[in-house]
């Protein structure tokens, strides 16, 4: 005769516990997949830091009136960003023996011990993922400081997007609960209300966005330094598929720029991504390196969301014309102030992942389970060097803008 017990049913709790998980990370719900076998593992999983190359779609020229493409064949210029298992999360806690040998009661076990490890576990994966998302976003609307999130705000935010050829599908707007109600109160009668299979967060669709509630957005804090940056091309000199930006104009020695500032630079417009006409704005870009304190020189190295590609890069060009010397930076929000992003993307814009993980073959317990594209693990075995039994809940993952132009933070 066989006893159930927890510990005999240890995958039982892991797929309760990947399940709830899910429903609690809405944006890794929502952003599109990368297959876990892109990744090359080791030999029963996969490990911090691992890494695989996402392509990013082509850009072509397309030809006009005349049908002779002896002179004007293209090489497809792909790039690629890299996806690095750089995000774990792992929960150490208290299960004893005798509970595991003994009890039966599942969900009595489920919802004192593991339940309260998921929710923590899901906060802090979502706040991590959205935190690096939105730093690689550069589109930007909004009033920062401000409270009101009005139609005309969201229907920018949604302009922008169009214009850079995001898909009019599959768009999702994230934001807390004071935009929220500000927003909802000035769309409420524009919501359609469906997908019944969502929890709460959802709320509705609206301005061509399903609306999610979502406390764990991005605040961001701009650096001491907002004003006067200038380029500075004895830094960096600016070149096609530029990748970084130098300044000048930051306080010798202790001014800062902050990862995720949001900034412009006099005479860099965006461009159409097909046409390439200037669509008279300048384009927007964020700093997603560390922050950047000036030397004694002033100068400082900004590292930039997405490549910058002036007239000469051909189907690749993305701004009118390449930073200048001297140009002017003009940062979204006041000095070390700090303001909330809301996120608006298409679920194409950003590719995420979670993935099984290299697991002992000696341990009282060493289970994982995958439910609905995410994975956690259990792990149970006697530690040598402290005598003890150690418990632990993992999970392992990443994000990567691939195309963060699909995307538009809403700040206030």
């Amino acid at each position: 005769m066989t006893i159930a017990t927890v510990k005999s049913n240890t995958k039982t709790l892991l797929k309760m516990g990947a399940s709830e998980l899910m429903d609690k990370v809405h944006f890794f719900r929502e952003a599109e997949k990368i297959e876990e076998s892109a990744f090359k593992p080791d030999a029963n999983g996969y490990s911090p830091g691992d890494t695989v190359s996402i392509k990013i779609p082509t850009n072509w020229t397309v030809q006009e009136d005349d049908f002779d493409i002896t002179a004007t064949m293209q090489t497809a210029k792909e790039r690629t960003v890299n996806a690095v298992l750089d995000k774990s999360a792992t929960v150490p806690f208290d299960l004893s023996s005798n509970e595991l040998a003994t009890d039966i009661d599942l969900k009595k076990v489920y919802e004192r011990l593991v339940q309260p490890a998921i929710f923590d576990m899901a906060a802090n994966i979502e706040s991590r993922m959205l935190e690096t998302a939105t730093q690689y976003v550069g589109n930007c609307v909004g009033t920062a400081g401000s409270t009101v999130v009005d139609p005309d705000t969201v229907m920018q935010g949604g302009e922008l997007m169009d214009e850079y050829l995001a898909p009019q599908n599959q768009r999702v707007f994230l934001m807390d609960s004071g935009a929220m109600r500000s927003a909802v109160g000035a769309n409420k009668g524009l919501f359609t209300f469906k997908r019944k299979e969502y929890d709460d967060a959802f709320i509705g669709n609206a301005l061509g966005f399903d609306w999610m509630k979502n406390q764990l957005i991005y605040r961001h804090t701009n650096g001491t330094d907002v004003t006067g940056i200038a380029v500075e091309s004895d830094v960096v000199t600016p070149a096609e598929g530029m990748t970084s930006l130098g300044v000048d104009g930051v306080t010798d020695t202790t001014g800062t720029i902050t990862k995720g500032s949001v900034f412009t630079i006099a005479g860099v417009y965006a461009v159409h991504p097909q046409t390439k006409a200037n669509l008279g704005y300048l384009k927007q870009f964020s700093h997603v390196g560390a922050t950047v304190t000036g030397d004694a020189s002033t100068y400082a190295t900004l590292t930039l969301n997405e490549p910058i590609y002036g007239p000469d890069s051909g189907a690749l060009q993305n701004v009118s014309a390449l930073p200048a010397d001297e140009s002017a930076l003009v940062f979204v929000g006041a000095a070390s102030t700090t303001y909330k992003h809301s996120l608006m993307f298409h679920k194409k814009a950003f590719r995420v992942c979670s993935v099984p993980l290299v697991m002992p073959t000696q341990a009282e317990i060493a289970e994982q389970v995958t439910e609905d594209g995410i994975t956690i693990a259990l792990i149970r075995a006697f530690d040598v060097k402290t005598r003890k039994m150690i418990t632990r809940l993992d999970w392992l993952g990443t994000v990567v803008a691939v195309r963060p132009s699909h995307a538009c933070r809403v700040t206030n």
